[in-house]
């Protein structure tokens, strides 16, 4: 059952108590194999990672280059409005 934060998104990690065992170390199946299924998700939820990590340093990068930019910009638009 998914618990939730403050903010109100959902999570399915649980608290471990102390008397609950946990598993530290991923299982692998008996065959030795890797299920194909295990792993599409796997480079899914990697990729999906690596994709948010570069929109976050595109939008860092893009927002000091607008804002090193803005005051040229303004500049420009205030030449071009006409007084009166």
């Amino acid at each position: 059952m998914p618990q939730y934060l403050t903010d109100g998104i959902p999570t399915l990690t649980q608290r471990a108590e102390a008397d609950i065992p946990v598993l530290d170390t991923p299982a692998t199946p008996a065959t030795g194999t890797i299920p194909e299924a295990v792993l599409r998700a796997a480079l899914q939820a990697d990729l999906e990672q690596a994709i948010r990590t570069a929109v976050d340093e595109a939008a860092v990068v893009l927002r000091e280059r607008l804002e090193a930019e803005l005051p040229a910009i303004l500049a420009r638009a205030m030449s071009r409005i006409r007084p009166g």
